[in-house]
């Protein structure tokens, strides 16, 4: 197949997989799962496919393409569950799947459905040619990401993990970056990520009528130990997986910031940097634990006073942060016996997949093949992956997706007219092609 067809098959099958709604909540990937089984036969990649239920409508994936040898699998997972959409706002409708001035429109095309086809269409196009696995392959996809996968990728580790035990895990996790951390075009592959630790505060006073206002008021209450979190912001610290991202991306800098970025682990060195990191929401994001209050909820009507007053702090925690200092710490800064803390979800503390391992390598020498002149580094992530329940059970697991994003393009995900270039689509097919061969071949 020429690269023609090969671009308009992986454009017109990314167009039906994105017109299957699977927003979430509810999610209701069944019907994604069950089209991915049809492209997976029909293309006769594999028919050994496996499709499990953890919770009835989410429908969740796993199919295994033999090798001829007695290795552990190359892991290809991305997830079917997409974020809502108002379709007023975009230029085509979100669940289109329009192609159209040189891009797949839709939501999920970048996260993670064009990730998806990317791995689908790369293994067809193997196979067509003749490719030989040693290694096995297994292809995933799973339901529930959006929401902190309880209900998918959690489900099947805490069910499947010895039956698939991967030597590598390929997730999402940023990829090519341009005009992000410098002009430099830059690949990211996602090492780590925080930890995830989300609590609710719930402050109690006295009820009583609005006209005959008083002290001990839940909303003020409340308010006031969000005002001292908000002013009390984490110190700024260097952790492993941050030094090892920034070190590598120095030599993007001029000096004196390439000095400095080179030994943040030097506290001298972050005080100084530390100005500038500081100032931008992802590098701030990079070297602190942070608190961010997203939602607020008290009161029943205008004439009265609650009894009752919550708010949810979704916090972000670096890998090497003690999870119960950092509770101690927050209980010091609240300092109201009125306002109660409770766990609401917390993950893990992330490992650190290895630099200097096969996959890192393989990855970072054929990216910058298919784009000569591009730099490698490894990424700490801000948010949450799938990857991270891998990593919590001692597993090399990577985020990577095989393409350039510009900033406007990143704004896009979970935003407005989220969309995939043909051309990023081909470029993700043939880098993820020479990776697979690389890695199983």
């Amino acid at each position: 197949m020429n690269d023609k067809k090969m671009m308009e098959d992986a454009a017109a099958t990314l167009s039906s997989y994105i017109k299957i709604d699977t927003t979430n909540l509810p999610g209701n990937e069944m019907p994604a799962a069950l089209w991915l089984q049809d492209q997976l036969e029909g293309r006769s990649i594999t028919r050994d496919i496996k499709i499990y239920e953890p919770l009835p409508g989410r429908g969740l994936l796993v199919a295994r393409v033999p090798g001829t040898e007695n290795l552990k699998p190359l892991m290809l997972n991305h997830h079917m569950d997409v974020v809502a959409a108002d379709p007023a706002q975009w230029t085509y409708p979100p669940f289109s799947g329009a192609v159209a001035d040189g891009f797949v429109w839709g939501r999920g095309t970048i996260d993670t459905k064009g990730l998806g086809i990317i791995f689908l269409i790369a293994l067809d196009q193997l196979l067509k040619e003749g490719a030989g696995f040693r290694r096995p392959v297994v292809f995933t996809a799973v339901p529930d990401e959006e929401l902190g996968g309880k209900n998918g990728m959690h489900w099947l580790v805490e069910n499947h993990l010895k039956e698939i035990d991967p030597e590598w895990v390929w997730d999402e996790g940023s990829g090519g970056l341009k005009g992000v951390f410098g002009k430099d075009l830059m690949y990211a592959i996602a090492v780590a990520e925080k930890t995830v630790y989300q609590v609710k505060l719930t402050a109690t006073g006295d009820p009583g009528h609005g006209s005959m206002p008083h002290g001990n008021n839940a909303n003020v209450t409340l308010l006031a130990a969000l005002q001292r979190i908000a002013d009390n912001p984490r110190k700024l610290r260097a952790d492993a997986a941050a030094v090892l991202m920034f070190k590598a991306l120095a030599p993007t800098q001029k000096f004196p910031a390439s000095f400095l970025l080179k030994h943040l682990s030097c506290p001298l060195a972050l005080a100084i940097a530390g100005r500038s990191l500081a100032k931008d929401k992802l590098t701030n994001a990079l070297f602190r634990d942070t608190l961010s209050i997203n939602m607020i909820n008290a009161g029943y009507q205008i004439n009265v006073i609650p009894e009752r007053a919550e708010a949810m702090i979704d916090c972000r925690l670096l890998p090497g942060t003690d999870v119960e200092e950092f509770r101690r710490a927050l209980d010091s800064i609240i300092r109201d016996e009125r306002v109660k803390v409770e766990l609401v979800h917390s993950s893990a503390p992330s490992g650190i997949a290895p630099v200097e391992g096969q996959f890192y390598r393989t990855v970072s020498e054929i990216a910058t093949q298919h784009v000569p002149g591009a730099r490698v580094f490894p990424l700490l992530m801000a948010g949450a992956t799938d990857g991270r329940f891998w990593r919590e059970r001692g597993y090399a697991a990577y985020g990577f997706a095989p393409f350039i994003l510009e900033r406007e393009d990143i704004g896009r995900v979970h935003g407005i007219d989220e969309r995939i270039s043909l051309d990023n689509l081909s470029l993700g097919i043939k880098t993820a092609k020479d990776i697979i061969k690389a890695l199983c071949g």
